[in-house]
């Protein structure tokens, strides 16, 4: 059963972690994820979240 952008995006926040375990390869594709994200959805909760855990 494929995975949905939006439950994908659940996830990613769900499972985010500490600023000293998003380092290398983990936070790259955290960070690809956010940028695959077509930019009309930056505004949903998900997304913002997303894009918080990733710049922190």
């Amino acid at each position: 059963m494929p995975i949905t952008t939006a439950t994908a995006k659940r996830r990613a926040v769900a499972q985010s972690l500490p600023v000293d375990y998003r380092t290398g390869l983990v936070r790259r594709r955290a960070l690809d994820l956010y940028e695959a994200i077509p930019a009309q959805h930056h505004r949903e909760r998900a997304v913002q979240e997303l894009r918080d855990v990733v710049v922190d």
